[in-house]
């Protein structure tokens, strides 16, 4: 109880000890809970007898079920809060993470995918409204390229030690999965005893609401920028999870040794990590529209020209077009925070009507794009491209905003 009231008493540093937490939850469920997979892709198929195709529906179940988490995410956290949400979401995400472990089959491994994905893709819509609660003006952008960092912490040591280091450590992919489930149950006993939304004095002009369902929804999908984003992000976390999905499986294909495979995954978060900050604050002063479109056509890039460049281009590739798309995933959020009727009140939702429509791209685009790997090794990585850069107009149909970063609109 004394533990309680310390952390519930007022406190300058309490919203970075929540940002903190929030920074460890990415990391331990989306980052590294999620991005094991992909370079375990290569053990698992072995063992279940899976087909490249198979392995991109498998790597697609996760962001299937965000396409019916999405909004239901948003909503639960705008109704019941950020510290009741995230405890359920942080405990089933442990247990369902694990009992990946126990596939035998394409069918269990994609059903097991499902149920963790239920709770690794709500995170998306209700982690940023951590930072729209507590923080606001530029630190808005920058808490939430923090908590960007910890996914990308989270993420690398995933990519870099699960298959060449953790698997044989533990013997075998299936611990590897069971030991990353454990962090996640701690998380959410944390959440449950330390976490809470801001008091009145805290924060009075950022006050949590527990909104109804109904209006929340019908408030949210009027609003056209948060579809406008949503289609944005459709194409780039679909692009995404295509291309990381399959870039170790393609290297190792030509040649590459499993872990210098695995390492693009890693070069690819660390580098997300050491640009974060600085593509936000330059996004302060060029605006947010110009760092979008740089960040787009980036990510275009880094999966279309891989197929005709040298290793040494690939790693080349990857260092700059990196850094450069750093920021995009922090910037899509801020958007949506920023635009006029969303505010507090409905982030949650807003986040995850984007979150779910984004969804529909991250399942479509692994599996149609491992299946052109017929055609030719490096078709789906140029498909990749293509989609990433088909959100480039879009931008043109945001609303302009300063690039002084300090504006944001409350919800009414």
């Amino acid at each position: 109880m004394k533990n309680t009231l310390l952390i519930r008493k007022q406190s300058p540093n309490y919203k970075w000890y929540i940002l903190a937490l929030t920074g460890l939850t990415c990391a331990v469920i989306t980052g590294a809970g999620r991005m094991c997979m992909p370079v375990l892709f290569e053990q698992i198929g072995s063992d279940l007898g899976l087909s490249v195709v198979a392995i991109g529906t498998v790597w697609g179940m996760d962001p299937l079920a965000g396409i019916f988490i999405g909004i239901p995410g948003g909503l639960l956290a705008d109704r019941f809060g950020i510290r009741r949400t995230l405890f359920v979401i942080c405990i089933l995400a442990g247990i369902f993470g694990a009992l990946r472990g126990f596939s035998v089959n394409f069918f269990t491994l994609a059903l097991t995918m499902f149920l963790f994905g239920l709770n690794v893709a709500a995170m998306p819509s209700i982690t940023p409204k951590v930072t729209t609660l507590w923080f606001s003006g530029k630190e808005l952008g920058l808490s939430n390229a923090i908590l960007n960092i910890a996914w990308s912490i989270g993420a690398m040591i995933a990519s870099q030690f699960s298959a060449t280091v953790f698997s044989p450590l533990l013997g075998g992919w299936q611990n590897v999965l069971f030991v990353l489930g454990a962090p996640a149950v701690l998380l959410g006993i944390l959440w449950f005893v330390t976490g809470r939304e801001p008091d009145k004095d805290e924060r009075p002009d950022r006050q949590a609401s527990e909104v109804p369902f109904r209006e929340a929804l019908f408030k949210v999908i009027h609003i056209k920028e948060v579809w406008i984003v949503g289609i944005m992000t459709l194409t780039s976390w679909g692009a995404g999870m295509g291309f990381i999905g399959y870039l170790p499986l393609y290297l190792r294909n030509l040649g590459w040794t499993p872990t210098a495979a695995d390492a693009t995954i890693t070069l690819t978060n660390g580098i997300s990590t050491l640009g974060v900050i600085p593509m936000v604050l330059l996004s302060n002063r060029l605006g947010q529209k110009k760092v979008l479109a740089m960040a787009i056509v980036a990510q275009a890039l880094s999966a279309g020209l891989v197929p005709f460049l040298t290793s040494q281009g690939i790693w080349a590739l990857i260092i700059i077009t990196g850094f450069i798309r750093s920021a995009s995933s922090a910037l899509f959020s801020v958007i949506i925070f920023e635009t006029k009727g969303v505010g507090t009140a409905y982030a949650g939702t807003a986040i995850g009507l984007a979150s779910t429509i984004s969804m529909v791209g991250a399942f479509l685009a692994p599996p149609i794009g491992n299946s052109l790997e017929t055609i030719d090794p490096g078709a789906p990585l140029v498909f990749w491209g293509c989609l990433a850069a088909a959100g480039l107009p879009l931008i043109l149909m945001l609303k302009s905003k300063s690039p002084k970063g300090e504006r944001v609109i409350s919800g009414s």
